[in-house]
């Protein structure tokens, strides 16, 4: 009696065991495919910082500003508001500057990143070329759209629409997926058919996920966009390129 106990006994401690080693097994296994997953997620989003090897002296110039903007990581202004330009090299002269005008520096919306690029990178101050051309071709701004009268150098360089005229004008406009550093990005995010969101683009791409078959190449890396945006709330670089609708694609001559 006390043998078949025994038996029956060592018996559920086999089964046991036989359980436990097959449980590992498979969380063993789960592990290794979730490892697997994310090298290749890291793999996918490789950066490729060579791309600035055959850049003009310009175009160097406005990626070196649009880094100095992503060294500062200002922060979205939330507010979105008006503001008298009181700053000037990073100081607050307590009263309107201009040419050289900025709101406070810590903080901005997307189009204070092309302003300051532009400005940080030495190419050009976009408050006074704005300014100097709404006074001589005013009516090929959209003005109307806000209610304007006459070019006003607080706010009207911090506009998209008005931007995107002015790069139209000096910039040479790129057609198709022909991204390098330093080009400018103009996105309608609402698909009213108005600019509202601006960006330039990085020298780092990540290589697109896989989707043709093996032997027929991935595509074209995509590009990594400077840009100041609500979310995550700073300026960052970042894989936006086709998050919204591209309606503006400018490159410096």
């Amino acid at each position: 009696m006390n043998k078949l106990k025994f038996k029956k006994s060592l018996g559920k401690i086999l089964k046991s065991f036989l359980v436990l080693i097959f449980v590992f097994f498979i969380i063993s296994c789960s592990k290794q495919e979730v490892k697997s997953d994310n090298t290749q997620s890291k793999q996918n989003k490789k950066s490729d910082s060579t791309q600035t090897a055959n850049l003009t002296e310009n175009q160097k110039k406005v990626l070196a500003g649009a880094k100095k903007c992503l060294e500062a990581k200002f922060s979205y202004d939330m507010t979105m508001g008006y503001y008298v330009l009181t700053y000037k090299d990073g100081s607050n002269t307590g009263s309107k500057v201009f040419p050289g005008g900025d709101m406070d520096p810590t903080t901005g919306v997307c189009t204070e990143v092309t302003v300051r690029a532009l400005r940080w990178g030495g190419i050009c101050d976009l408050q006074e070329e704005i300014y100097n051309d709404l006074k001589a071709n005013f009516s090929d701004y959209p003005m109307s759209r806000w209610g304007a009268k006459k070019p006003d150098p607080n706010i009207d360089q911090r506009r998209v629409p008005n931007q995107m005229v002015w790069l139209e004008k000096h910039w040479s406009v790129v057609e198709g997926d022909n991204y390098q550093p330093g080009d400018v990005i103009a996105w309608d995010m609402n698909g009213d058919g108005w600019g509202d969101h601006i960006g330039i683009v990085s020298d780092k791409f990540i290589s697109p996920t896989p989707t043709l078959p093996e032997g027929e190449g991935v595509g074209k890396p995509i590009p990594l966009l400077i840009h100041n945006f609500p979310d995550p709330g700073y300026v960052a670089e970042e894989d936006v390129l086709n998050r919204w609708e591209i309606i503006g694609h400018y490159r410096i001559k």
